[in-house]
């Protein structure tokens, strides 16, 4: 059973992760799609009940935003895995143009301060950091340093 929590500024590539990765494995739980948290934490409770493997497709921008997310999953027994889908601003802002339902510059410059990067210590069992190319997507492991003090 894998949870599988995504995090990044809006159009950094995450449901563009999904699809390419999960899409036959995993359920999306989406605020794009569920509209609602009352929504998106009732399907989150149908997902833990019945052990089946999820991806948080949203922003999480910050360690208590993808906490309520890792802390029932790992409650129930699932390996909590983070990846850090990353993009620079002006990538995001250029595809963010591009898109259907593009989200005011407000939106995505708010994210973009309180973007954390996820560390072991929140909880996940593994964290990765991906960059989408032209020749398709760079998965590495998550480098993270812990407090000097």
């Amino acid at each position: 059973m894998e949870a599988v929590i995504l995090c990044g500024l809006q159009a950094s590539g995450k449901t563009t992760l999904y699809r390419e990765r999960f899409l036959e494995t995993h359920v999306r739980i989406s605020m794009d799609l569920l509209r609602t948290r009352a929504r998106e934490a009732a399907f989150l409770r149908v997902c833990l009940e019945t052990k089946m493997p999820f991806v948080v497709d949203n922003t999480n921008p910050t360690v208590a935003e993808r906490a309520r997310y890792v802390a029932p999953a790992r409650e129930a027994g699932f390996t909590v895995v983070g990846y850090f889908v990353d993009v620079d601003f002006a990538t995001a802002r250029a595809r963010n143009a591009t898109r259907e339902r593009v989200v005011p510059m407000a939106g995505l410059g708010d994210v973009a301060k309180r973007l954390v990067t996820p560390t072991p210590q929140e909880g996940f069992d593994a964290l990765w950091h991906a960059t989408a190319g032209s020749d398709g997507w760079r998965i590495e492991p998550l480098l993270t340093t812990p407090p000097l003090f």
